[in-house]
């Protein structure tokens, strides 16, 4: 052999050598192995490998750092537990049930024709974009679908439509027949990306027509809340951290009108509080319009009309001894000096201004600011009525309240379960961040709006009576406003007149409710 083919044998050698080296090397972690100089340990998932050298007697430990790769869930990935849906190119027409002249119109809730750079919009396309791609479907949207056909296509079955939206009187609406009970279908509703207060509020003898979830933008911005310009407040209160008053459940009418009373100004001397936009305009503490009665009334906590505690009724929650302690409290506190009643563009003209410090108007209100220059404003949840309250209310004004019904006339029903779920569950996770982030960069000034923002979406509450415009809590609703306009509380002798034409209202509700099938 000559030299160069003894040198590439050697070479095979020693690689041989190397990787038997190798495998003996790699055999189970958990097995012990001894030798005459050295005895190594190994416990299985353990970070720590000890040798000891029987000749010195030495220990040398070494640390091997284990890598872990967290998964983190977006919302553009397929959801858990539904891995396997495949809706084989069906395509989902929504009717947005809407006057064409509607403020309120929901139709871009549910579907937008392309992204266009705002957050929300391209959050919605790109939440469509995901359901399309993971679960092979397509969302559409019927905006006015009712002046494009929609009652005609479900009186005569023709099963155009999956979901219908803004059926004005969500409790009415269960009446027509028309509609399938949701509740019997295969759906968690304890879920977060479900609206817990609307499901509460509209669950009766086991039947619900209509649903409010995390796709419902226009149910978000529908939430009565209360604006503060940043700039007056710390004129006086700089030194108060007004996130935290609200964190601490110390944010109550009490603290609210001590900081109304305090900001207020007769700036033009003419020894009255007014609104006005000359130079000389006083400073007011708090502006909003008559909506703002109802929206204090259902803050403290009072309904109009209840699910009885077996679920199996609705039954008038007006006759408490509290209602009456409530209006002697908003007969007070929205009579101040620094509160005024007016007109709904003058709460928005007063808050860009810097003529009031409060606002009290729905959450949209922020967005039809957003264009004022170095405008610094705040959001906050109503307040408690006092501190023995636990949590805060929030009502959602009439019009902007956006549920989804599925009408009977969609006959495959086998896949709206899963329809419903997904589309609520990708709009929790795409569209609602988007929508938070949108107020906390693009229409406040700080971090903490978010998080008020939050507690706002999760403190929204609806009142069956105030929502379906039952005749009775109609009547008492807009008389909130009257007694405290006249500073006389009327409310005991008010609620027991009405309160016998109440109960007759609902017995007719129920007697309708109960006789409508779950149409399965």
């Amino acid at each position: 052999m000559n030299k160069r083919g003894l040198t590439i044998l050697l070479s095979i050698i020693m690689v041989v050598s190397v990787v038997l080296f190798a495998v003996s090397c790699s055999k189970d972690d958990s097995k012990e192995t001894t030798t005459n100089n050295a005895r190594t340990e190994t416990t299985d998932n353990s970070d720590e490998t000890t040798t000891t050298t029987a000749d010195d007697k030495t220990e040398e430990q070494t640390t091997t750092e284990e890598v872990t790769t967290e998964l983190v869930i977006t919302g553009r990935e397929v959801m858990p537990g539904k891995e396997d849906v495949d809706f084989g190119g069906l395509t989902f027409l929504i009717s947005s049930n809407c006057d064409s002249d509607d403020s309120w119109e929901d139709g871009k809730d549910f579907w937008v024709e392309s992204v266009n750079n705002d957050a929300v919009n391209d959050a919605i396309w790109e939440r469509n974009d995901v359901m399309k791609k993971l679960y092979n479907c397509d969302i559409q949207v019927d905006s006015g679908g009712k002046d494009n056909g929609y009652n005609a296509d479900v009186a005569s079955g023709g099963g155009k439509y999956i979901a219908a939206s803004k059926l004005y009187g969500p409790l009415k609406s269960y009446l027509s027949g028309t509609y399938y009970n949701l509740l019997k279908l295969d759906i968690d509703f304890s879920q977060s990306y479900w609206d817990q207060n609307y499901i509460d509020s509209f669950s009766i003898n086991g039947k619900l027509f209509n649903i409010v979830g995390d796709w419902s933008i226009c149910t978000f911005k529908g939430a009565w809340i209360v604006f503060y310009n940043k700039n007056v407040y710390e004129t006086k209160f700089a030194d108060t951290d007004i996130y935290q008053l609200v964190r601490d459940k110390q944010w109550t009418w009490d603290k609210m009108e001590d900081m109304m009373e305090t900001i207020k100004n007769d700036v033009n001397g003419d020894q009255e509080y007014t609104f006005s936009e000359g130079s000389d305009a006083d400073i007011l503490g708090f502006i909003s319009t008559d909506q703002n009665a109802q929206g204090f009334y259902f803050a403290s906590g009072e309904r109009t009309i209840g699910v009885s505690s077996d679920k199996n009724s609705l039954i008038p929650v007006i006759p408490t001894e509290k209602g009456s302690d409530v209006l002697d409290k908003l007969i007070h506190f929205l009579n101040v000096e620094s509160y005024l009643m007016t007109g709904y563009t003058s709460v928005q003209t007063a808050l860009q201004n810097g003529t009031t410090l409060f606002g009290g108007e729905v959450l949209d209100v922020l967005r039809r600011m957003s264009t004022a220059e170095e405008l610094r404003i705040g959001i906050l949840p109503l307040p408690l009525m006092d501190e023995n309250q636990e949590e805060y209310h929030c009502y959602v004004n009439r019009h902007a309240v956006s549920p989804l019904a599925v009408p009977t006339s969609y006959s495959n029903i086998s896949v709206v379960s899963d329809f419903l779920t997904l589309f609520a569950y990708h709009s929790s996770m795409i569209v609602r961040p988007a929508f938070i982030n949108t107020y906390k960069y693009t229409y406040t000034s700080d971090e903490e709006s978010a998080e008020m923002l939050d507690i706002i979406l999760d403190s929204r509450v609806y009142d069956v009576g105030y929502l379906d415009e039952v005749p009775s809590v109609s009547g008492f609703v807009g008389y909130i406003s009257t007694m405290i306009s006249n500073k006389k509380n009327q409310y005991t002798k008010y609620v027991q007149r009405m309160v016998g034409s109440l109960e007759s209202e609902l017995d007719e509700l129920i007697t309708k409710l109960n006789a409508v099938d779950d149409n399965y």
